[in-house]
């Protein structure tokens, strides 16, 4: 697996003190290099949509998904990017969760 050139040593220092820190995440999951690889990349993608000023909640379903999309398939990077993609070109398709706020629904219109 190639870790993209834009990712800094300081992101990866950053990035490995949010999950370091989340008592949320399992320490075997801490521990393993593909799954760590995995959070980095979703933290990054993540860290890309807040700047395209995405529902934080659509963020975390996206992460989550995303994350879920990886799984078998040999680099996490080249997954996160193709998402992230998709969703600039508005091609991504979002399922409605009437649980959620309006504020989420509106992001999907």
């Amino acid at each position: 697996m190639h870790r993209p050139e834009f990712v800094t040593s300081e992101d990866i220092t950053r990035w490995s003190e949010i999950i370091d820190k989340d008592s949320n995440i399992p320490q075997f999951v801490r521990e393993s290099a593909i799954m760590r690889e995995m959070m980095y990349a979703g933290l990054w993608m993540g860290e890309e949509l807040l700047k395209l000023k995405c529902n934080p909640v659509l963020i975390g379903r996206i992460q989550f998904t995303t994350g879920s999309l990886c799984f078998g398939k040999p680099d996490p990077w080249e997954v996160h990017q193709e998402v992230l993609q998709a969703y600039q070109n508005n091609e991504l398709e979002f399922e409605m969760d009437y649980s959620e706020d309006d504020s989420a629904e509106s992001q999907l219109n």
